[in-house]
């Protein structure tokens, strides 16, 4: 099966994703690309098309199109919120105006017969891509935030950095709340898959990565403007695990039905989207940082009245 993707909202995100599609060989044949900006839009798609004959991509077209274009489609990513280049201190700060983004992008996605998919990379995330999934007529496993996957990189690459080991041989996680009430848990990092992470950081050294960790992404869009690159590569990842099936298990946001809301865990993912989460057995300590992100998420979703 060849698939078709549409992304809804083509600012740096929702472009670089479709750049990042383009620079795979997934098994892809279509893009199409959907914002309220057409003139920049279609410019995007035009200067995208043209990359695709030298590119390792089996895809045959990116356009411009509009929500009569989604309804073949089998995945849709939504990238669109809230300006990135404001400067924030959270991404809850987001949480008003993405709420009455949402709700016309649904709108306009129910009208459809699309029955596909839906990948989230809207922030407030957790909270978005919980309201995505009870527009979209409560089909949880079809609804997939983006959620830790990015800090999970971002976790990787600072430890790489900080013990100068190569980024490849660092393994764990970070989940909860894509937002100031992650957490690393710390029992799943592994040095080439065996050695404990204990054997060469402190306390102390735990607590600075975690919290560089936690503003990474406020610290590339101080010093860019916005985060693009690391998103769209992990949006790709998840795409990638959809369409062959993998059975990966990754940090996404999926829904949590003892809590009702959407918050990273480990899960599979595979052809029809969530299989199973909530995969990795936490420690104490960590169960309870669990039980913080959840707390922090409803009070979210409550504040919207969801």
């Amino acid at each position: 099966m060849s698939y078709k993707i549409g992304i809804i909202g083509c600012g740096n995100v929702g472009v670089n994703y479709a750049f990042s599609l383009i620079n795979q060989s997934l098994d892809v044949y279509e893009i199409v690309l959907i914002d309220i900006n057409k003139d920049r839009t279609e410019g995007q798609a035009l200067d995208l098309a043209h990359s695709l004959a030298f590119s390792k991509s089996y895809i045959n077209n990116v356009y411009y199109g509009d929500y009569n274009n989604i309804d073949d489609a089998d995945i849709l990513c939504i990238t669109a919120g809230m300006p990135q280049g404001v400067k924030k201190e959270s991404r809850m700060e987001d949480l008003t105006g993405a709420n009455k983004i949402i709700d016309d992008i649904m709108k306009n996605i129910n009208a459809t017969k699309f029955n596909g998919i839906i990948l989230v990379a809207s922030n407030p995330l957790d909270i978005m891509t919980y309201k995505i999934a009870k527009l979209y007529n409560n089909q949880y496993n079809k609804v997939i935030g983006s959620g830790t996957l990015l800090d999970t990189s971002r976790l990787r690459y600072e430890l790489s950095v900080k013990l100068k080991f190569p980024l490849k041989s660092i393994s764990g996680y970070v989940f909860g709340e894509h937002g100031d009430s992650q957490f690393v848990a710390w029992s799943s990092v592994k040095i080439s898959q065996n050695y404990s992470i204990d054997d060469y950081l402190t306390q102390q050294d735990k607590v600075e990565i975690e919290e560089k960790v936690k503003k990474d992404g406020f610290e590339v869009s101080k010093k860019q403007g916005y985060t693009c690159y690391g998103i769209a590569n992990a949006l790709t990842r998840i795409t990638g695990a959809i369409i062959y099936d993998e059975k990966v298990m990754l940090p996404v946001s999926s829904y949590d039905g003892d809590n009702d809301i959407y918050i990273s865990s480990l899960s599979k993912i595979g052809k029809d989207g969530i299989e199973e989460n909530k995969l990795y057995s936490f420690n104490k300590k960590e169960n309870e940082l669990y039980n913080l992100s959840c707390n922090v998420i409803k009070g979210g979703i409550n504040s919207i009245n969801i």
